[in-house]
Order: C-alpha cells, then sequence, then structure tokens
C-alpha cells in the first residue's frame, strides 16, 4: 500500500491521501468530513480531520498544528 502526503507550511497543516482517495483536487470526492476532536474532547493539541466520501469509507487524513 502507498500513500501520498503533502504539508503545507504557511498553513501548518498535512494531508495523506489514502488509498481509496482519487487524488488531489478531485472535485467532490469529500462527501462530509467529520473532526475528530469532536468526537473526543481529550484529545487536544491538532487537530484532525477524516475526509469521507459518498460511500462512507476514510479516503484522507488532514492534521493541523
Amino acid at each position: 500500500m502507498t500513500l501520498d502526503a503533502s504539508w503545507d507550511e504557511e498553513l501548518e497543516a498535512g494531508y495523506v491521501y489514502l488509498p481509496d482517495h482519487p487524488g488531489a483536487g478531485t472535485p467532490g470526492c469529500v462527501a462530509r468530513s467529520i473532526d475528530v476532536f469532536a468526537l473526543d474532547e481529550s484529545l487536544r493539541g491538532l487537530q484532525i480531520i477524516l475526509d469521507v466520501d459518498e460511500r462512507n469509507r476514510v479516503i484522507g487524513i488532514e492534521i493541523v498544528r
């Protein structure tokens, strides 16, 4: 399994493209985003957001410092 990732120095944010992700810049591929902190308030520090497609598969992970 190969994972691609990107890092934006200015935003201090990274993104991990999981195997089911159709690729960066693909319009409409994210059906919804889940803020992990909203699910568990004990996870303080980094903001972690899961991107989910229309079939409810996690296709990407955004990490914001």
